[in-house]
């Protein structure tokens, strides 16, 4: 997945993960496990359309890519988002996969950033969303 970004760091493993929500609030399923680098963890949300999941990086960075590698319950819709202050976010990407898998969402990485969001939109299955990974590439701001 690391390399279908595009290669280089994913800085999201030194940040830091929260959430709108957390099914059933399990812990087994706690945003921290969005950017921890494993597989076999995931983050999932309550039952909303609307529910999103962050990682608020170490340091500002440019950032060129992000990954999501979806579970069984993922989006039909959503949007990528980031923030320099954690308060006000901007749209950077629409996406309307057509299925469950990884998805490579490639950014223009203008400007330093230390926020970085999956908003959802709308679900594809009654649950909420559920994601293995997210990875965030780009390269710390000078």
């Amino acid at each position: 997945m690391w390399d279908a970004a595009g290669g280089g760091e994913n800085l999201a493993l030194k940040g830091t993960a929260s959430a709108s929500s957390v099914e059933q609030n399990l812990d087994r399923l706690a945003a921290r496990h969005v950017n921890d680098g494993l597989m076999g963890t995931r983050w999932a949300s309550g039952y909303s359309d609307d529910a999103w999941v962050q990682v608020r990086l170490a340091a500002p960075a440019k950032v060129a890519a992000v990954t999501l590698a979806w579970e069984g319950a993922c989006a039909t819709e959503y949007t990528v988002q980031t923030s320099r202050d954690g308060v006000n976010w901007r749209d950077v990407s629409a996406q309307r996969p057509d299925g469950c898998g990884t998805d490579v969402v490639r950014l223009t990485a203008d400007e330093a950033v230390q926020y970085v969001r999956m908003q959802g939109v709308e679900r594809r299955t009654t649950w909420g969303y559920s994601i293995y990974e997210m990875g965030v590439y780009g390269a710390p701001a000078s």
